[in-house]
């Protein structure tokens, strides 16, 4: 079914707060004439001095766009939800529902590929947003969005300073991008804002283990820092990474002072540790055999089967939440 054109999502114009609507062919402000789309169809809706080191370092991570090889179908990308060396997908997945009809935005999805998929269930908006335009520009060079220009949208957006018209959107995505944020609470406003009522936002995260964090601070500490040196990781990774992760005690009280449903779901810890080893310390030659064959799925199994004790479950890693607004 093709979608109206007069059905398209509303912004603000940084410069003069005019509301535009996020109609790739009308390139410029409404009321200031600023131009706010790129020759790629990507709308710049943040300011230039936003986040200028963070987001010259993604700038860089996505020049190296794909050359002039056929672009693929997104078709291709079903498999990433089911990948045994990421269980946690399945959750995630199973978490964020259907989405036929709805309106939805990915924050931050720069280098996540699979959530492309929901364009096969036929959302009336999917808009996919990172900090950098680059992000944009690359996954365009990609794969073939032709099928899906009328549901489709791209733009460079603060995550901190979200340009949409209030309750825009039926579900708020973001992968493993809120640890990038400096003020989280300040985020989950912004999300609230934009979400309609009876919305949902569903996040993805590295949760507090304490036992995974022990482990980085003490025996796995050089391997830790030979795997930075070789892989590289951005300064809020890092951040993150040191200070070990998102705590639900402190998440839950950010939403439920909005008034908002939370919820959390964790997931992996031995396959999480096995993947990382295999990912960042071994040639990749040896990755896919050792984390997707027998030994991962048996150590799915096992870590699936030991969440049932409340010990493990709380040094589970992976750890999906967000909130339903009501």
């Amino acid at each position: 079914m093709p979608v109206e054109s007069n059905d398209e999502i509303r912004f603000r114009c940084l410069a003069c707060g005019a509301l535009n609507h996020m109609d790739p062919t009308a390139l410029d402000c409404v009321q200031c004439g600023l131009r706010i789309v790129d020759a790629h169809g990507v709308f710049h809706l943040l300011d230039a001095s936003s986040k200028a080191e963070e987001r010259a370092f993604y700038d860089d991570e996505y020049t190296r766009i794909a050359g002039q090889r056929p672009k693929a179908s997104i078709a291709v990308l079903r498999q990433l939800w089911e990948r045994n060396d990421a269980p946690q997908n399945r959750l995630l997945r199973q978490v964020t529902g259907d989405l036929a009809g709805r309106t939805v935005l990915l924050i931050g999805n720069g280098a996540s590929r699979k959530e492309l998929t929901f364009l096969e269930e036929m959302p009336r908006r999917l808009v996919y947003s990172d900090l950098s335009p680059n992000a944009s520009r690359a996954i365009q060079a990609e794969f073939d969005f032709a099928p899906w220009a009328s549901r489709i949208r791209f733009a460079a957006i603060d995550a901190e300073n979200l340009p949409f018209e209030d309750a825009t959107f039926d579900v708020v995505y973001g992968h493993a991008m809120v640890h990038h944020l400096p003020d989280v609470e300040r985020f989950l406003q912004g999300v609230n804002r934009v979400l309609k009522p009876g919305g949902r936002a569903i996040f993805l995260d590295d949760a507090f283990s304490p036992v995974w964090h022990y482990s980085k601070q003490t025996w796995l500490k050089p391997l830790m820092k030979y795997s930075h040196r070789k892989t590289g990781i951005s300064p809020e990774d890092y951040r993150f990474s040191m200070s070990g992760g998102f705590r639900e005690s402190e998440l839950a009280p950010m939403m439920t002072r909005l008034g908002l449903t939370p919820f959390f779901h964790r997931a992996c810890l031995m396959d999480y540790v096995w993947t990382r080893a295999a990912e960042k310390l071994l040639p990749r030659r040896f990755y896919e055999p050792l984390a997707t064959g027998l030994p991962m799925r048996a150590l799915v199994g096992i870590d699936r089967a030991l969440s049932r004790l409340a010990w493990y479950r709380q040094n589970q890693i992976r750890l999906v939440w967000g909130f339903s607004k009501g």
